[in-house]
C-alpha cells in the first residue's frame, strides 16, 4: 500500500472522478461489520495511479494486488458492463473480505483469485492492462506474456537493488513481447512477496542483515555490494549504523512534510547517481518498533552513512569515508536544486524472468 505523503499533479480525468463519485471508500476501508485493514492506500495516489494507466471501457484488466477491494471496485468502474477485471492477491482473507464487500455492492464483472501475483492469471489472459499496487523486484515475463500487443503495465517497481528503493514504472507491451516507451514516476508501496507480509516494517526484498533486539525493536541493513567484497560482512554494516560514532543534524525542510518529501528526493537522486557505479556502494538502513527509523547512504562494510528521514547523518566515525562520500552527494543535490524521481532516466532492462528497470540522473551532476 502506498505511504507517500504528498500528491503529484495529476490532470483530471473524468471517468476517474466519476469512478470515484460511484464508489463509496469507505465501504470498503471502513466497512460498519467487517472493519478495516492495517493499511489502505491514500486516495490522491489511488486516483493517480488509474490515471497514469489509462483504462478505458470495454477493457480487461488484471490487478496485481486486492487489499481492501476499493481499487478493483473503481476499475470496475472503468472497464464498464463491456470489460472485466481480474484481481489477484497473496491473502486469502483479504480476498474472502472483498468477495463480501463487492457482493453487497452487485458488482459483476470483477473476478478474484488468491496467488501469487508474479504469475499473473494465465486462465484468464490476456489483457488490455496490468495494474500493480505491491512493489515487485522486477517486471515478470509471465506479466508479459499475459498481455496483448500494445496493452500498458502499470505497477511500483524496484529501481535499484536496495530494500525500498523504489519509484513507478508505466510501459507499454510489443507485439514482440518487449517493454516500450518508459514512464517514470513517484510511489511508495509495500513489497510484493510470494507470501503474505506479516511484518509490514520489515522489507521483503533485499534484506542482507537483520537485527531483533530482545525489546522488540527489529532493525535491517539492505546493501547493493552484497557478494562483491570477501570479507565485508553486512552485518558489520548494520552493527555500525544501530551504534553510531558520529550523528549530526541535516536541515531538510520547515516542517515534517517538507523533511518527508526532500529525503525521498534524496533517496531517489542517490539510486540515480549510484547506479552507474559496479558495485555500487547505496545502502537503506531502517528500524521497526518502539523507533522506526528509515535511512539511506552508503557502506563498503568497513564504513557506514545514512541520512535518517528524520534529518542526521549516522556514521560509525566522523572522518569515514561513507559519510564524505553522503556528504559530497547531498551538497551537489543541493546544488542542483533537490532534484528527485523526476530528474531520473528509465532503463528497460531484460534479465531470465523478466524485465528489470533501473534508473540513471537524466542530466549530468558534479
Amino acid at each position: 500500500m502506498e505511504t507517500d505523503l504528498v500528491p503529484e499533479t495529476a490532470i483530471i480525468d473524468d471517468a476517474v472522478a466519476r469512478a470515484v463519485a460511484a464508489v463509496p471508500r469507505e465501504h470498503y476501508t471502513d466497512h460498519p461489520h467487517l472493519g478495516g485493514v492495517p493499511q489502505a492506500t491514500a486516495q490522491f495516489a489511488i486516483e493517480r495511479d488509474l490515471r497514469r494507466a489509462g483504462v478505458r471501457p470495454g477493457m480487461r484488466v488484471l490487478e496485481i494486488g486486492t487489499g481492501t477491494g476499493y481499487t478493483g471496485a473503481l476499475l470496475t468502474e472503468l472497464v464498464g458492463d463491456d470489460g472485466h477485471v481480474v484481481s489477484v492477491d497473496i491473502d486469502p482473507a483479504l480476498v474472502k473480505r472483498a468477495a463480501k464487500l463487492h457482493a453487497e455492492r452487485g458488482v459483476a464483472n470483477l473476478t478474484l483469485l488468491v496467488g501469487d501475483g508474479h504469475l499473473g492469471a494465465p486462465d484468464h489472459a490476456p489483457f488490455d492492462a496490468i495494474l500493480g499496487w505491491a512493489t515487485p523486484t522486477h517486471i515478470p515475463h509471465a506479466w508479459i506474456r499475459q498481455a496483448r500487443p500494445g496493452a500498458i503495465i502499470s505497477t511500483p517497481i524496484y529501481l535499484a537493488p536496495v530494500a525500498r528503493t523504489v519509484g513507478h514504472i508505466r510501459a507499454r507491451v510489443t507485439g514482440d513481447g518487449r517493454l516500450t516507451e518508459p514512464q517514470l514516476g513517484g510511489a511508495v508501496y509495500v513489497d510484493m512477496g510470494p507470501k503474505v507480509n506479516t511484518s509490514l516494517g520489515i522489507p521483503m526484498f533485499y534484506l542482507d542483515a537483520r537485527h531483533d533486539s530482545p525489546d522488540g525493536r527489529i532493525a535491517w541493513v539492505s546493501v547493493a555490494w552484497r557478494g562483491h567484497h570477501p570479507g565485508h560482512d553486512p552485518v558489520t554494516t548494520l552493527r555500525m549504523l544501530m551504534n553510531p560514532a558520529h550523528a549530526e543534524p541535516v536541515a531538510l525542510g520547515d516542517s515534517d512534510e517538507e523533511q518527508a518529501i526532500a529525503w525521498r528526493d534524496f533517496r531517489a537522486y542517490c539510486a540515480g547517481r549510484d547506479n552507474t557505479h559496479t558495485p555500487s556502494s547505496l545502502t537503506a538502513y531502517g528500524t521497526a518498533g518502539d523507533v522506526w527509523i528509515s535511512g539511506i547512504g552508503f557502506s563498503s562494510g568497513k564504513h557506514a552513512a545514512v541520512l535518517t528521514a528524520d534529518g542526521r547523518f549516522l556514521a560509525n566515525r566522523s572522518d569515514s569515508p561513507a559519510l564524505a562520500k553522503l556528504r559530497d552527494h547531498f551538497r551537489d543535490w543541493q546544488l542542483a536544486g533537490r532534484p528527485g524521481i523526476d530528474a531520473l532516466q528509465p532503463r528497460l532492462i531484460p534479465i531470465s524472468d523478466g524485465w528489470q528497470v533501473r534508473v540513471t540522473l537524466a542530466h549530468a551532476t558534479r
